[in-house]
């Protein structure tokens, strides 16, 4: 049964992510690389996420050097997750820092897009 974000604790929200990306991995053709996302705020955690021909896999903790690491609050994480934030924008106020290769972690964004995640999921 779909439940609305907030009901989800952050891993199993990652998990939920892992599952829909993997139920169409369509949007992720072309697209390689590891993307860390260090999560504060509610809830906290750091999940890093492969990419790799068309599958996602994501792990808890550090396990690689990542392409790109993003750090941002639970709550910007979800809205980000929604499409209600935009990743330019956050990264201009100040709601998410990133370092590494900032294009890669701006594509996520265009990925996320074509998956058009709504509540409840």
């Amino acid at each position: 049964m779909a439940k609305a974000i907030n009901e989800y604790s952050l891993p199993d929200l990652m998990e939920r992510i892992e599952e829909i990306f993997n139920a169409n991995p369509a949007p992720m053709k072309g697209f390689n690389g590891v993307v860390q996302y260090d999560v504060h705020g509610e809830q906290t955690g750091t999940y890093q996420h492969y990419f790799e021909d068309c599958k996602l896999t994501i792990k808890e903790g550090v396990e690689t050097t990542p392409d790109v690491t993003m750090a941002l609050s639970y709550d910007n994480f979800k809205k980000f997750l929604l499409g209600k934030q935009s990743g330019a924008v956050a990264l201009l106020t100040g709601k998410v820092k990133a370092k590494g290769d900032i294009a890669k972690g701006m594509k996520i964004e265009t990925i996320l897009k074509k998956y058009n995640i709504k509540e409840p999921f």
